[in-house]
């Protein structure tokens, strides 16, 4: 299914800034509503009317059953889709403004890396393609041999994807995400094709790099307790058509361990979801 084409005055423009994002990475999503083109023409609501703002270095995680519009939220936010109506505004940029500049790093459930490049000339292709098109890579951007000291993977720059398991071709697609020192990571059940002791890893692996960089994080997944590990704030959505349910506050102290998912607070929001959860399904 394809969005159906905003109306022109859905929302107004927002003004260029020379760097969009660099002072404030905080995301504002108002009155968000997508509405696909069906198969037999007829319209399908994906999401209605979403409100939902992010600080600045904010871990939020997206959870809700499936078909709810976790995937859709994140790709207007990305700039894939365009809101049928509603603005979002990163930083007081739009998100075209931000993708354009750099300034969104995506990471997906598959890792998407090239094949026929090494792992570092793969972490470097964003540097590659901002620069083939005459812009600017910032100064902060780290050289592709830090990011992969950072995610684990020092030593590895020169092997190719399909010498990598699938736990470590993520950890290269979350170093890609960062080589242009974005404002904001975005991602899309980035663990969820890994098996259970991997994905336990990265989601450590994941909050240590976010202590470092503290890049505001949205963050969508299926599973209630990676979300409660992970995040400042957990965002349950209804069944379609999407609507924020309830928000979560996760008041569990950083940084985070193996022994967080022994504190009873651990379990008890955990419970709380899930029960809310069962409610928005019955």
């Amino acid at each position: 299914m394809t969005p159906v084409a905003p109306a022109s005055n859905t929302s107004e423009p927002v003004p260029n800034r020379a760097v969009p994002g660099d002072q404030n990475a905080g995301i504002d999503i108002s009155a968000v509503t997508v509405v696909y083109g069906g198969p037999n023409g007829e319209n399908v609501l994906a999401l209605d009317g979403v409100d939902l703002r992010i600080a600045d270095g904010e871990f939020v995680c997206l959870v809700g059953p499936s078909g709810c519009g976790k995937s859709t939220l994140l790709k207007v936010v990305s700039d894939l889709i365009p809101p049928t109506s509603g603005q979002v505004t990163i930083g007081g940029a739009s998100p075209s403004e931000m993708r354009k500049a750099g300034r969104l790093g995506l990471v997906f459930q598959q890792a998407n890396l090239m094949p026929w490049l090494t792992v570092g000339k793969n972490i470097d292709l964003l540097r590659s393609l901002v620069v083939g098109r005459g812009g600017h890579v910032p100064g902060t951007a780290p050289k592709a041999s830090d990011l992969l000291d950072v995610v684990g993977l020092g030593g590895f720059g020169d092997k190719y994807p399909n010498q990598l398991s699938g736990g470590m071709q993520q950890r290269a697609s979350l170093a890609r995400a960062l080589a242009l020192d974005p404002a904001v990571l975005l991602m899309d059940e980035p663990f969820a094709a890994l098996d259970e002791i991997t994905r336990d890893r990265m989601a450590f692996e994941l909050m240590r790099v976010w202590q470092l960089y503290r890049k505001t994080v949205l963050f969508v997944t299926h599973s209630l307790s990676e979300a409660v590990l992970l995040a400042d704030r957990v965002v349950l959505m209804s069944p379609r058509p999407g609507r924020i349910r309830r928000v979560f506050e996760i008041d569990l102290p950083r940084p985070r361990t193996a022994e967080t998912r022994l504190d009873e607070r651990f379990h008890r929001l955990v419970l709380e979801l899930n029960r809310e959860l069962y409610a928005v399904l019955s």
